[in-house]
């Protein structure tokens, strides 16, 4: 027989240690359970914004070798003009024990590109002389823009078996692609399945869709090589390209996402 159980503290109660073991096991062992197989990445919220000089970190939460950590308040870190590319990541401590709790610490970094490996990447940017990081963009293809510019595409979210682009990536394809006129049934499906997603979807799902839509396999399953795919199909799909000329040589394609 299973059995699951979980403390109920009420007023006056005496606190046995067997409730209190109960909750450890509780509070400890869903998240493992629940994101079993999962990479490293975020889980959600992790929102960046800036002002004139410090990057924001926002509430959420991230998956690192296994464990959940949670960001409880806004954490920042100062910026500066490097005119090369500089990466902001989240690097853990191994874990330390200290008055029966186990302390991990983390903390943000900004390093170049060719920097230390490890940690989780949160975004990348190139700064000029006298600009203003900004995080808000015009379209989808803007999230790319080389210079004074938060970009997020690199970042990792968990996923099972590994990591994924952002769903606010993927939500804002979706969103303009479904904005063009004479979109084929197809891309209507797919994109209102990403709108509807409440999880990332998966990269491999996602290179499946861009191979089909380009007639060839997408080797490169890596966030930069997705989001340039989808970039592709953005622009080619809102110049009214290919559509009938290509249609005929595509299979029939249908995908069930979760």
């Amino acid at each position: 027989m299973m059995i699951q159980a979980i403390p109920v503290f009420k007023e006056a109660h005496i606190l046995r240690k067997n409730m209190l073991e109960a909750l450890s096991d509780y509070a400890y062992l869903s998240g493992k359970l629940l994101h079993k197989g999962y990479g490293d990445g975020i889980l959600s919220g992790c929102e960046l914004t800036t002002t004139e000089d410090r990057i924001i970190l926002n509430e959420g939460a991230l998956l690192y070798q296994g464990e959940m950590f949670f960001i409880k308040e806004p954490a920042e870190v100062s910026y500066f003009p490097t005119n090369t590319t500089t990466i902001l990541k989240l690097y853990i401590s191994e874990p330390k024990e200290e008055h029966s709790l186990l302390y991990q610490e983390m903390e943000l970094i900004l390093e170049e590109e060719k920097g230390e490996k490890g940690g989780i990447e949160l975004c990348r940017f190139k700064l000029q002389e006298g600009a203003r990081l900004r995080y808000a963009y015009q379209d989808f293809f803007d999230r790319d823009t080389e210079f004074d510019t938060l970009n997020v595409i690199h970042a990792p979210y968990a996923v099972k078996g590994g990591s994924a682009i952002s769903p606010e990536v993927t939500k804002a394809f979706a969103r303009e692609m479904l904005a063009i006129k004479g979109l084929p049934g197809e891309d209507v499906q797919f994109c209102l399945q990403l709108l509807g997603r409440e999880r990332p979807a998966d990269n491999g799902m996602l290179a499946a869709y861009i191979g089909w839509r380009e007639g060839k396999e997408l080797k490169k399953q890596g966030n930069g090589a997705i989001f340039s795919g989808l970039a592709r199909i953005l622009k080619r799909s809102g110049s009214g390209e290919g559509w009938e000329d290509d249609s005929a040589g595509r299979k029939k394609w249908k995908m069930m996402v979760e």
